[in-house]
């Protein structure tokens, strides 16, 4: 199955932007606004200083891709790099396997993998945009200090 950049993105002008963020403001305070939303529900971000960055809300990891927007649009021409950032062919075998996104909602872990989770399509399921964000969010934020294989009991908001 191919996949293009499209399908393999959520259209942000039918997002609000507010409520995903609002549980990851702890990482994201030099953070401008949403350049991109994976169907895998990660986030690109354009950052104050007009990089690139690049928020896995798998492992609660933010990192610098792109020095500006026009260089990380020549790297979503890169297909190693899509791969990377955009799992295609996972999705399409969680499109194959019947996990059809609706207009609202991303695929999200579980188990969140910072915790334990893995990256099967059994420990992967369509879930609401804001509660992808909510979820993974308060759990990377409450764990983000804590060695590795520290057991945890993880209380949400």
């Amino acid at each position: 199955m191919t996949l293009t950049i499209d399908d393999l993105t959520k259209d942000i002008t039918k997002v609000d932007l507010d409520d995903i963020l609002s549980c990851w403001q702890w990482l994201l305070v030099d953070m401008k606004t949403v350049a991109l939303i994976s169907c895998m529900g990660d986030l690109f971000l354009i950052g104050k200083d007009y990089s690139i960055y690049w928020l896995a809300t798998d492992t609660g990891s933010l990192s610098k891709v792109a020095d500006s927007l026009e260089q990380f649009k020549q790297q979503l021409t890169d297909e190693n790099q899509v791969d990377i950032w955009f799992h295609p062919q996972l999705v399409g075998q969680l499109i194959i396997a019947g996990k059809i996104l609706k207009e609202n909602e991303v695929y999200s872990y579980k188990i969140q993998p910072v915790i334990g989770g893995d990256y099967s399509i059994d420990n992967i399921e369509r879930t609401d945009i804001s509660v992808h964000f909510a979820f993974s969010g308060q759990i990377c934020e409450q764990i983000k200090d804590l060695p590795d294989r520290t057991k945890v009991n993880i209380k949400f908001k």
